[in-house]
């Protein structure tokens, strides 16, 4: 049944399975989990590791060297990370070719609260709507230091729905454009 659990593709259901390693006194069987896509299934993963008396921190910085082969762990090491230590690194991985690797990094720079504005805004262009969602969510408490008129450039029609979304998401929580109307896309 357990194996069930942490095959799942529900994240509740992981970490149900994730969780119940510790009473089945297989701590270690819960490291694979410390790169899940899920933030409830990495927090269940690192608490198991924890119970058993395993430092979680390390493992997130070597899988983190390794980005591509586990894109989630970035987001991890800023849920668990040290600021002064972890924050480069993470950096260093939103420049990364993968989406998944960038998106994940945004969580973690976010997680670890050290966003600077001028470096993510250009996120807000990315090809990839999941990275420009994860920007556009990092850099809410931020909005309203981003310049207007770059906010304005990227609400124009001929902008991709992800980008225009988010300009209008960051104008909205800058105080600087009323809600749209019900029906607007």
């Amino acid at each position: 049944m357990l194996e069930r659990l942490l095959a799942a593709r529900p994240p509740r259901v992981r970490s149900a399975g994730v969780t119940a390693l510790r009473r089945a006194g297989r701590h270690g069987d819960a490291e694979p989990f410390l790169a899940d896509r899920s933030a409830v299934v990495r927090a269940c993963a690192r608490y198991v590791l924890r119970q058993g008396g395993v430092d979680p921190l390390p493992l997130y910085r070597e899988l983190c060297a390794a980005p591509a082969t586990h894109p989630a762990a970035a987001a991890g090491l800023g849920e668990c990370g040290d600021r002064a230590t972890d924050a480069g690194a993470l950096w260093a991985l939103v420049e990364h070719p993968v989406p998944a690797v960038r998106l994940h990094a945004i969580t973690g720079l976010h997680a670890l609260d050290v966003v600077v504005r001028e470096r993510l805004t250009p996120l807000l262009d990315d090809p990839s709507p999941a990275v420009v969602r994860a920007a556009t969510r990092a850099l809410l408490p931020e909005a309203a230091g981003i310049p207007e008129h770059l906010l304005r450039e990227r609400s124009a029609p001929q902008r991709p729905r992800a980008v225009r979304v988010a300009a209008d998401r960051l104008l909205r929580a800058a105080g600087r454009q009323r809600r749209p109307e019900p029906g607007y896309r």
